[in-house]
């Protein structure tokens, strides 16, 4: 699957949503499509990186593009971080109002916002690696165990 569509897919969703359950899906969809997408850029830009483990990976990403240390990683990694986050909140604050950086939003107001930095986050791994990621890019994760 191209990951992008993910991202394009929560884009159609944040235009067209009037029910609760549309704004929140439209922020999990927005935040997947651009996770995967900077995960086959990353990939793409450090080919020798260590794969991902599985269970961590969404961490992990985020701070492999701040171990890079340029002004533009570290930017994908905050933009990230705060898809994330929004994410986070559209899946498991199930309140009529959620609480996002000490505002209280309404779900609309924060798929909205979400729209906006996923927008931003588009354009700043457009600037890290120009050039969509391809259908069935390698993201390398690996299965991490649980010791008994």
């Amino acid at each position: 699957m191209i990951p992008l569509d993910f991202y394009r897919l929560g884009a159609r969703m944040a235009e067209t949503a009037v029910a609760e359950a549309e704004y929140r899906n439209a922020v999990s969809r927005l935040y997947y499509g651009l996770h995967h997408e900077a995960c086959c850029r990353y990939f793409r830009e450090n080919p020798g990186a260590a794969p991902l483990g599985r269970g961590s990976r969404h961490l992990r990403l985020i701070e492999r593009f701040l171990a890079s240390g340029d002004r533009t990683s570290d930017k994908i990694a905050a933009l990230l971080r705060q898809l994330s986050m929004m994410r986070n909140i559209s899946d498991y604050e199930l309140g009529s109002s959620v609480r996002y950086n000490n505002f209280l939003l309404s779900p609309s107001q924060l798929m909205r916002l979400a729209l906006i930095v996923a927008q931003e986050l588009l354009a700043t791994l457009d600037d890290y690696s120009p050039g969509d990621a391809p259908d069935g890019c390698e993201c390398r994760t690996i299965r991490q165990t649980v010791p008994n």
